[in-house]
């Protein structure tokens, strides 16, 4: 299962999540006839299947049995009751990704069979564009095979990195909603940049080009917080002075 063309997938919820996961494993490669989608209302499942040209699937024996992999992207209240419809169709050797970000992995392992291996991740909307940073907890009956599938599968969303389970609230905040607090900076740069006479489509692409660019200068460089800010000291300059 280390090569994810020849992985057979049930993606549980078409939300934001679900819709996310198609959309990237369809571009890392994935073809459409191994993905299929299920959602406790089928008119969505359906159209979100139309719409990436994947099929449809109800929760059966089948569609279960038949998967490698089964992500789960349904709201965390939901999660509990989807995994005691599932514990009985699920074979030994299958892997359950879990993308809610308010079930702990203990609970996850609890409800599934001995030979069915669990991980938790955190799900983050860069992912989009596959520019996400997604935290994975791996949970104890995970092999080294179903780890590769699992970083394949993160690696098509953008970044990850390996938590323990008891660090995935502190995740939730820092790398899920993390962005909200960012947006509005980046909101008030665009409106700068339109008082200045730009559009608002050129506002946006320099203010969103700053900030990945600023980012960028953390990733990729040891320069201090400090040396990065040195790099465009705060001064105020005056044209006819100059």
């Amino acid at each position: 299962m280390d090569n994810l063309q020849n992985v057979q997938f049930v993606i549980i919820g078409a939300g934001n999540i679900g819709r996310i996961l198609l959309g990237r494993l369809l571009s890392s490669g994935v073809p459409a006839v191994n993905l299929a989608v299920n959602d406790c209302d089928p008119e969505r499942a359906e159209v979100v299947a139309r719409q990436f040209g994947v099929r449809p699937t109800s929760l059966n024996e089948e569609a279960i049995r038949t998967a490698d992999v089964i992500l789960l992207a349904a709201p965390p209240k939901s999660v509990f009751d989807l995994l005691a419809t599932l514990r009985e169709w699920l074979r030994s050797g299958q892997l359950v990704v879990s993308f809610a970000a308010a079930v702990p992995l203990a609970k996850l392992e609890s409800m599934l069979p001995a030979e069915v291996m669990a991980v938790r991740v955190m799900p983050n909307a860069p992912s989009l564009v596959g520019q996400g940073m997604n935290p994975v907890a791996f949970g104890k009956r995970v092999t080294p095979e179903g780890k590769a599938v699992v970083t394949a599968i993160l690696a098509s969303l953008g970044e990850t990195i390996q938590v323990s389970d008891d660090q995935m609230n502190w995740c939730v905040g820092l790398s899920g909603a993390a962005m909200r607090s960012l947006l509005p900076v980046l909101e008030g740069m665009i409106r700068a940049g339109m008082e200045a006479g730009l559009t608002a489509q050129d506002a946006r692409r320099v203010a969103a080009q700053v900030m990945l660019g600023t980012a960028a200068l953390a990733l990729h460089t040891d320069l201090s917080f400090d040396e990065i800010k040195r790099l465009t000291p705060m001064q105020t300059v005056n044209e006819a002075e100059v």
